[in-house]
């Protein structure tokens, strides 16, 4: 009852007088159940438990726990199912989920996106939610995942996966789906704005890399979005202070100092956005990288004959070379760290052709070797507003 009384003080606590059981090899358990005065409509549990670790059968930790986050929000859930989520447009209320149940607690609740606009349903809906629990003892307690499933190729560009556009891209190996998704994860922590420009980044760039469409991503939509993106890039020097520096960097795939992305207009919308990568040899000098599927796309919108998809295919270049390219050129050394001891080239005129000096899978194909082949000078196309280049 101490415990009870020190966590919900000025509640009148009823406790009850029987209780049940459970012991195990590594764990005893005894639970309670109890009424708080403010909460009529709950039953809530209270467990005191001994477990073992590391070794079963010592008994050598004990505590005392309670569900009464689980039962309240469990319970508030179903009255916003029944309330205010009918109150919301039909692709939202598509995208509410339950939250699963673990003991006395409970899991991140899992909202599958399936396009860019549901990225910013799923956080109206969330933030309608937890305005609906209000306590924050409550709503520090939920947490969520927002999970989209990549419409449209998902090649193997990064030997064995696919090319993760952030550490939120995963492959779902499952029986129900497979394929590649992106992930973030929502607590109370977390400013939910940002994490959602940071996700629909994740998802135009992802498109990005393998020159497709899909989850609501199109050339208007891709084009306004580096727009804005190129817009943003252009507030960093003129900001008061370096944390609201700090602030929008987090919004943006380009940045004006340490450069890992940039776009360039080919002379075709959208713009595209390939990899940047500084020169160590030579301080202020940079290359631009393409993916495969990028250097798939560019070639046809230079206006050369392309056959096979964007994760193989052979092209002639203007320099009458025949080329070849494919994602299984990329062979990984097993066991090393780094990628110092792998492997990449392409096939010229039948010939393999190793790519020297890269320092990631997404270095294979240079400007250079993108200029050799179509003829056209990459770096001239940087959008301007984004970094000087040596050209």
């Amino acid at each position: 009852m101490a415990y009870l009384e020190k966590n919900y003080p000025g509640q009148r606590i009823v406790l009850s007088d029987e209780y049940e059981t459970t012991r195990g090899l590594s764990n005893d358990i005894r639970i309670w159940t109890f009424t708080l005065s403010d909460y009529p409509k709950d039953t809530f549990h209270v467990a005191s438990y001994i477990n073992s670790y590391p070794f079963p059968m010592m008994k050598n930790q004990h505590g005392i726990i309670d569900d009464f986050e689980k039962v309240v929000i469990l319970r508030r859930a179903k009255e916003f199912e029944h309330g205010p989520l009918k109150n919301s447009d039909v692709l939202t209320r598509r995208l509410w989920t339950h939250f699963p149940v673990s003991d006395f607690s409970l899991k991140p609740a899992r909202l599958e996106l399936r396009t860019v606009d549901d990225i910013w349903r799923a956080k109206d809906l969330i933030d309608a939610f937890e305005q609906f629990l209000g306590e924050k003892r409550l709503t520090d307690e939920v947490q969520y995942y927002l999970r989209m499933y990549m419409q449209g190729p998902c090649y193997d560009l990064e030997h064995g996966g696919s090319v993760p556009p952030s550490d939120n891209q995963a492959i779902d190996k499952s029986d129900k789906k497979k394929g590649c998704y992106i992930e973030r994860q929502i607590y109370f922590a977390v400013n939910r704005h940002e994490l959602c420009q940071q996700f629909y980044n994740d998802v135009m760039t992802f498109h990005q890399l393998m020159a497709s469409y899909g989850n609501g991503v199109n050339k208007e939509t891709s084009q306004t979005w580096a727009e804005n993106q190129l817009k943003l890039v252009k507030l960093l020097p003129d900001l008061p202070s370096e944390e609201k520096r700090d602030s929008l960097l987090k919004l943006l795939v380009v940045q004006d100092d340490y450069v890992s992305s940039v776009f360039i207009d080919t002379g075709m919308k959208p713009y595209m956005l390939v990899t940047l990568s500084k020169k160590e040899e030579s301080p202020g000098s940079y290359n631009l990288f393409f993916t495969y599927p990028q250097l798939h796309a560019f070639c046809l919108r230079s206006g050369l004959q392309v056959q096979g998809s964007g994760d193989h295919f052979k092209v002639k270049g203007v320099d009458g070379m025949h080329y070849e390219f494919s994602a299984q050129f990329y062979k990984e050394k097993k066991g090393a760290i780094g990628f110092d001891e792998d492997v990449c080239y392409y096939l010229r005129n039948g010939s393999k052709v190793l790519v020297k000096n890269f320092s990631s899978p997404y270095e294979c194909i240079s400007d250079a070797l993108v200029h050799r082949i179509t003829g056209r000078n990459v770096k001239r196309m940087v959008v301007n507003g984004q970094i000087s280049l040596n050209r």
